[in-house]
């Protein structure tokens, strides 16, 4: 819900709350008065002004604001004809259908001011939009030099068709024949001035000139542009300020009850149904905004007092009827005719159509078409080939590295045999192995080497020791043989032996590949994700990039989305800081209502990017900040700034302060940081909003822009590290460069319960602080010493001085929620109605 449709849906609520309460009244009366012969007198009248009541009243909170058509047929029904008595009954029943009537009349001016204020806050969002565009158009020169190319048929035109003079003139005909000569002898002796004189500027400015004039033409489009939404936003902060202005402390069933206080309703709705067409009347007057501003109210005021003439004496129970012909007007006459004149104006300076924009690329692709067309022709066969591959490569590629691999891996984790990795076979290491023992130990019984006579031949000892590895009785004899090998050839027993060690080899080889057999089964799972893994990533990345090619491109709107929503709180923060409202306290119309087109762009793009809680959240976030009758409170905002050199403790402080708490290894302040606390001073609630700056040089620049709008500084020094001490009157020149003026400072020395380590001594820090002229206070945030006095000596320094401006202040430009707008108790003469 937008910004304008929750003020609408507030008003009409109060204004439900006005009717019960009128029925109320008329019932209580009646069984006081006892009229009940009189009852059905007027009841058809007023049945009928309660039906267009409900009419009038906001259909659903998403479309609260009724068409204007819609407005118009409704409140010409409300009235009888002229010569018909206005009401036939005397006593209650005539207020009662008085109450009513203007009950009606209200709704429908609370609706015609949806109409008109949604008018306008679509109208500034177009208008930031084009200046947006503009704004980075002169942020590049690459973006002025295509604008220059994609503008230059119509500079072109324009320069032709220029006014020339006639040949029909005398002069002109005696100049003709020479006229070419005459142009080209002027170029000569420019380029003889620019080059032998060095005025190589001059040549430069000519050669520039088209672009130098486009870059002017931007500016001036961005400043017309820019006036116009500054008037825009201060119609829609004097709107949402005089019409209908809500009490500081008031909640809805007060404001319900204000229709018997001095005819508060009714002289609400007589001026704020002004106040809109004399906004509207004035609107495009070109004077400045201050003076724009101060012309509508003065206006207002005037045209109340002649509605209270015109509506005095008999005539009162027809004002009514004036307020809603003054809403025809604004309906019928005023709005469109200032639609189309902003429009016109808006057309004039925003953008350049997509034709005009793109004129270049498509002439280029007209013009290239039918070679272009050829060339697809002539190589048609080519392309489809290309394509017939680079599709057959893809399938390729997701059976080969996806679907196969998926397979196998499933038949990994079902401990499918087929799908087993497995070197060599089972049975192929136990034959190796018994031929190995059968060869060593015939070899053995071969040779048969004379033994002593108690030796047994143990065979199977022989075979377990062949297992095991140890072939003792096979080296020896190849050993032996060596040393007479042609016998050992000749007698085979050294052939025999070489066989036996290859066969020894072919073992050892066939145990260390069983070994890699049996690790590599134990991480199949793992062999068969890292063997799909490939697969995936190159077909989520060529998913990815085939969305982001053709699809919605969903994030990259969400990229701008974002970008949008940090710009539209950049620009409401720098409303809020403004310095138009950071000396009075209150926001001017003109902030006021950019302000309120920020929030409007803040929900738009909240709803896109936030969901359920967040969103919800971040809507009461938006409407605590624009309301009304929260300008108060939010005056009561102390904005306090802690600064100094690195590892001061300027964290410590503002934790100790705002949570009563420390901790030894605080972790340094990247940027800037801030927390909140709520104070009483002098018996009234204020909030300390509390920034804590980084220190380090690399965030200087960022930590300097929170400067402005800084009620209070306090300028924090160790006093362990006369460093820190000595940077103090860097600190203060930054401050008075970068601070708004009359801003609070107080000289703060941390760490004051470390005296073993103490550099600066109490008299140092207050000699200097009476050097730059501001308090001084030794602190210690690890024991909580003076830290409160600190920081509540300060807030009360700058209450005070907001208490005096206040009381000095004769009036300003925004008028404070607590006061009611000129005309309702002011020189108005007396009712209205």
């Amino acid at each position: 819900m937008s910004v304008i449709n929750n003020d609408i849906c507030r008003l009409d609520t109060q204004l439900d709350q006005i009717k019960q309460e009128i029925n109320d009244s008329y019932f209580t009366s009646l069984e006081t008065h006892k009229h009940t012969h009189d009852l059905d007198a007027n009841a058809e009248h007023i049945s009928y002004l309660e039906n267009a009541i409900s009419s009038l009243s906001v259909p659903s909170k998403s479309r609260p604001i009724l068409p204007p058509e819609h407005i118009v047929e409704l409140t010409l029904k409300l009235f009888r004809p002229p010569g018909e008595p206005y009401g036939l009954l005397s006593g209650v029943s005539t207020d009662r259908e008085l109450e009513l009537t203007w009950l009606a009349v209200t709704k429908a001016t609370v609706q015609t001011l949806g109409v008109v204020l949604r008018s306008l806050l679509d109208r500034s969002l177009l208008l930031s939009d084009e200046i947006f565009y503009w704004d980075t158009i002169l942020g590049s020169y690459w973006h002025i030099g295509v604008y220059t190319l994609q503008t230059s048929p119509f500079r072109l035109w324009r320069r032709l068709t220029k006014p020339r003079p006639s040949r029909n003139d005398s002069g002109a005909k005696a100049r003709f024949p020479t006229f070419v000569s005459a142009q080209w002898s002027h170029f000569y002796e420019s380029i003889q001035r620019c080059f032998f004189a060095g005025n190589l500027h001059a040549l430069q400015a000519n050669v520039l000139s088209p672009f130098v004039a486009a870059k002017s033409e931007i500016r001036r489009k961005r400043e017309r542009l820019k006036v116009m939404r500054d008037l825009n936003a201060h119609g829609i902060g004097l709107l949402m300020r005089e019409c209908f202005p809500a009490q500081a402390n008031d909640d809805d069933c007060n404001w319900a009850r204000c229709i018997s206080a001095d005819d508060y309703w009714r002289k609400t709705v007589c001026r704020s149904v002004i106040l809109m067409g004399t906004f509207l009347q004035k609107l495009p007057s070109d004077s400045g905004i201050l003076d724009f501003g101060e012309d509508v109210l003065l206006a207002t005021d005037n045209e109340i007092a002649c509605l209270q003439t015109e509506s005095d004496g008999k005539r009162s129970n027809r004002t009514p009827e004036l307020v809603a012909k003054k809403l025809h007007d604004i309906l019928l006459r005023l709005l469109p005719a200032h639609n189309t004149l902003a429009l016109t104006t808006i057309d004039k300076h925003r953008r350049p159509s997509r034709l005009l924009r793109y004129w270049l690329p498509l002439s280029m692709l007209f013009l290239t078409a039918s070679t272009s067309f050829k060339v697809l022709k002539n190589h048609r066969h080519q392309i489809i080939r290309w394509v017939t591959s680079a599709v057959e490569t893809t399938f390729e590629f997701w059976s080969n590295w996806v679907f196969d691999p998926i397979q196998r891996l499933i038949g990994t984790i079902r401990h499918d045999e087929k799908s087993e990795i497995a070197l060599m076979s089972k049975n192929s290491l136990e034959a190796d192995r018994a031929s190995l023992e059968r060869m060593v130990v015939d070899f053995i019984l071969d040779r048969g080497e004379p033994k002593p006579d108690d030796y047994v031949l143990d065979i199977s000892s022989i075979a377990n020791k062949v297992r095991e590895g140890d072939l003792t009785p096979v080296l020896r004899a190849y050993e032996k043989d060596l040393r007479t090998p042609f016998v050992g050839t000749v007698r085979g027993d050294l052939v025999r032996a070489l066989l036996i060690q290859i066969q020894k080899t072919k073992v050892d080889v066939e145990i260390a590949i069983g070994g890699i057999d049996a690790l590599l089964k134990s991480q199949e799972l793992v062999f068969g994700f890292v063997g799909l893994t490939p697969g995936i990533l190159v077909s989520y990345a060529s998913l990815r990039w085939f969305c982001g090619l053709f699809g919605n491109r969903k994030g990259l709107r969400m990229g701008r989305r974002q970008d949008e929503l940090r710009h539209a709180l950049r620009s409401a923060h720098r409303t809020l800081t403004s310095p138009t409202s950071a000396h009075t306290g209150v926001l001017a119309y003109k902030d006021h209502g950019l302000l309120i087109c920020d929030a409007e762009v803040l929900l738009k793009k909240a709803e896109a990017l936030l969901r359920g809680a967040e969103l919800r959240a971040f809507r009461e976030d938006v409407a605590d900040l624009i309301n009304q009758r929260m300008v108060v409170r939010q005056l009561e905002i102390i904005k306090l700034l802690l600064i100094g050199d690195s590892g001061v403790g300027k964290s410590c402080c503002l934790l100790r302060f705002s949570e009563d708490s420390f901790t030894p290894s605080f972790i340094t302040t990247i940027g800037i940081d801030f927390k909140i606390r709520t104070i009483e001073l002098d018996g009234k609630r204020v909030k300390l909003q509390i920034w804590d700056t980084a220190g380090q040089e690399r965030f200087r620049t960022i930590t300097t822009a929170y400067y402005r709008g800084a009620m209070g500084i306090l300028l924090v020094y160790d006093v362990t590290d006369e460093r820190s001490f000595q940077n103090i009157r860097t600190w203060f020149s930054n401050v008075e460069q970068h601070a708004s003026e009359g801003v609070h400072k107080i000289l703060i020395g941390n760490k004051c319960d470390w005296e073993e380590k103490r550099a600066v001594s109490t008299e140092q820090g207050q000699q200097l602080a009476d050097e730059l002229g501001i308090p001084f206070l030794e602190v210690s945030a690890k024991n909580n010493i003076n830290i409160e006095k600190a920081f509540y000596n300060l807030a009360s320094e700058i209450k005070k001085g907001m208490d005096t401006s206040k009381s000095e202040q004769p009036g300003s430009q925004g008028v404070s929620i607590d006061q009611q707008g000129p005309g309702l108790n002011g020189n108005t003469g007396g009712k209205c109605c």
